[in-house]
């Protein structure tokens, strides 16, 4: 609805259309009243002709007061009938800007603020009535746009950077010049800023992952066609060669289909991952399953599978073959690299519990901690679930702790090739995780190893109601 559009059409209320005539009536009736009654008094003689006017002249100006001067009540009663329709779809206009997310401003002649919604003194930190636009946004190309939408009388945009805290923050100046035929004023200019860090900041992962997709490819693609061209120039007749190209060759096919493969699930779990899962699963059972299922691995890499503490159910909301996967995952990457520095058969420890845990005392920790996790996930840290893969080996430098779940990220990546590496296992660990609202916490305690663990929220309902699926 337009405010100015309605402002004139505010019309007198019955009630004041009816009291003016009616009380002008009553105070003919009144003084015709008072008139009879001081005549006759004159003519009997009971009062002289001073006390008469004297007496009509008090008793005249109180009926005036009394019907004609509208009392304060009836005054205010009328201005509220008239305006209260008014006032309320004001009030219904600043509680739908307030609630707006993006910060809205409203900017007179001079640029200086007049109106501003709730979120500007969220986003700016201060009371910015009154402010020039100048003194809080001062990026040239937002200023500029302002210019240009004063001169041409058009919207304009432009994007923008501007200091929030800890990071840049990159946003979008919109401005829209108004009509002075409904606002009244000339030279009103409606500032929105919206907020685009979380926007660009996924365009600029999607640009670095297509990125590094393309150079993990374009490597053993390279190696495979010199292969090709060297089996079909002076290796064409040597056996030995040839024997020897063609391992090479299947290993890095062997690499890309690795990769293709954790591409593709990768992909489906950033599909999926607003869809939370429903089934419920066991972390006990997950961890014992994938124990059995990597025993036979370990066992060719000279390690021990070590079932740690397994405290009753450790029930959760999920979905088991991607918990699996999980496990399975963090169990690889611990026989991958968690050999124990003086060379002698490691272990892998999986655990599962409740709660806070630390894996080890005086460690370099990074990740998720299990107050944050809570608090995300709407419960107690003491109701946490988690599984836990431990091994023995030299741990994680303390540079590297806060991107080992990167994608493509690989500490050593001549040894991550040795080991058939492709550097998204733990990126893979890191998306089921979110996608069941839970975190990561890793530690790691030089020459003694590294711990990953995983917390997630408790199932909904009591764990009477709903065994474990298997």
């Amino acid at each position: 609805m337009d405010v100015q559009a309605n402002k004139d059409d505010v019309k007198p209320s019955a009630a004041e259309m009816r009291r003016k005539p009616r009380a002008l009536g009553d105070l003919a009736v009144a003084a015709g009243v008072v008139f009879l009654a001081l005549s006759l008094a004159l003519v009997l003689g009971l009062v002289p002709l001073e006390g008469a006017l004297l007496v009509g002249g008090i008793t005249f100006v109180t009926l005036v007061i009394r019907y004609v001067v509208p009392r304060p009540g009836e005054m205010f009663q009328a201005l509220t009938e008239e305006e209260s329709e008014e006032v309320r779809r004001l009030q219904r206009y600043s509680m739908l800007l307030d609630s707006l997310p993006q910060p809205v401003m409203l900017l007179d002649g001079q640029d200086r603020i007049e109106l501003a919604n709730a979120a500007c003194s969220r986003v700016f930190g201060q009371a910015i009535d009154g402010s020039h636009i100048a003194s809080l946004i001062r990026a040239p190309s937002a200023l500029g746009a302002l210019r240009e939408a004063r001169h041409d009388n058009l919207a304009k945009e432009a994007e923008f950077t501007m200091a929030g805290g800890a990071q840049e923050l990159s946003a979008l100046f919109y401005v829209v010049p108004l009509d002075p035929e409904h606002s009244g004023t000339d030279g009103e200019m409606l500032i929105m800023v919206r907020d685009r860090t979380e926007q660009r900041k996924l365009e600029r992962m999607r640009t670095d992952f297509i990125a590094n997709a393309g150079h993990e490819l374009r490597t053993p693609l390279t190696s495979i066609l010199g292969f090709i061209e060297t089996l079909q120039g002076h290796a064409k007749d040597d056996p030995d060669a040839r024997e020897r190209f063609l391992k090479i060759m299947q290993a890095q096919t062997e690499r890309m289909l690795r990769l293709v493969k954790d591409l593709v699930s990768l992909s489906a779990l950033e599909l999926n991952e607003r869809r939370l899962p429903e089934d419920v699963v066991d972390l006990r059972e997950v961890a014992e399953t994938v124990c059995e299922m990597m025993d036979p691995v370990a066992k060719n890499a000279g390690a021990e599978m070590v079932p740690g503490p397994l405290d009753g159910p450790a029930r959760i909301t999920g979905d088991r073959d991607q918990l699996i996967q999980v496990a399975q995952n963090l169990v690889d990457n611990a026989l991958k690299y968690g050999e124990r520095p003086d060379g002698t058969p490691t272990k892998v420890h999986v655990s599962v519990g409740r709660g806070p845990s630390l894996a080890f005392e005086n460690a370099d920790r990074s990740g998720d901690s299990p107050e944050q996790i809570a608090v995300r996930a709407g419960c107690r840290p003491d109701d946490l679930r988690f599984i836990r893969v431990r091994d023995e080996g030299p741990g994680i430098d303390r540079n590297d702790l806060p991107r080992v779940t990167e994608r493509f990220y690989r500490i050593d990546v001549e040894r991550s090739s040795a080991k058939k590496g492709t550097g998204l296992g733990l990126a893979i660990v890191k998306h089921i995780v979110g996608r069941h609202r839970g975190g990561i916490q890793i530690e790691s305690a030089e020459n003694r190893g590294a711990a990953f663990t995983c917390y997630f929220p408790p199932q909904v309902h009591s764990e009477a109601e709903a065994p474990a699926q298997d």
